[in-house]
């Protein structure tokens, strides 16, 4: 159970810390909230996670036969841990210049799920993202089974839902619950928890 509240963890650590990142996305979201409310957010954010899930069973079916192998799982861990931990790091040296100020004038006519496929493909580093990232984090949750590659995915759906359902309820209500300040000290903690999880990562892969 504890593995698995880790993966969990793992999981809304990385989906938050992707999804807080401004881009393409993130307009798109901000964009349509204003016109329709909260809801677009969320249909918007669907549309994103399928995508997502698209990727992730792709990754799972093309290295599946590789799981059983010692070495292979040795090396998902440390990928997996020093990734999490560099991400961390990374948003810890960008926080000075990340700000949620940046207005937002997107559009899309091709309807709200098709737009949160669109606007995510579209995003920089996304694909590049899953490729390393998230496919090193989804096959850490692999090593756990079915069970392990549930709690990752649930946590990194979660954390997209959350963090775009509250931009999009801020923006239709107009009112700035997300304030520059209260966006960097969130980032900076969650930061933190990724260099913590990555390095829990290493220890624990080491210590078995």
């Amino acid at each position: 159970m504890v593995d698995l509240a880790i993966l969990f963890g793992v999981g809304v650590g990385t989906g938050l810390s992707g999804a807080m990142i401004p881009g393409p996305l993130f307009l798109y979201v901000v964009s349509e909230a204003f016109r329709h409310g909260v809801m677009a957010g969320i249909r918007i954010t669907v549309g994103h996670l399928l995508l997502e899930a698209l990727l992730a069973a792709l990754i799972l079916v093309g290295l599946r036969t590789w799981l059983d192998l010692v070495a292979f799982r040795t090396a998902v861990a440390w990928v997996g841990g020093v990734s999490l931990a560099a991400m961390g790091w990374l948003l810890l040296r960008r926080l000075p210049h990340l700000s949620l100020s940046e207005q937002a004038h997107v559009d899309f006519g091709a309807g709200h799920l098709a737009g949160g496929v669109f606007f995510s493909v579209i995003s920089p580093g996304f694909l590049l993202w899953w490729a390393t990232i998230g496919a090193a984090v989804l096959l850490q949750g692999a090593l756990r089974g079915a069970a392990g590659i549930a709690m990752v995915l649930a946590g990194h759906a979660l954390a997209d839902l959350l963090w775009h359902g509250v931009v999009a309820a801020s923006v239709e209500r107009g009112r700035t619950y997300c304030t520059d300040q209260f966006y960097r000290r969130l980032m900076a903690a969650l930061a933190v928890a990724l260099i913590v999880l990555g390095l829990g990562l290493v220890v624990r892969s080491t210590a078995g």
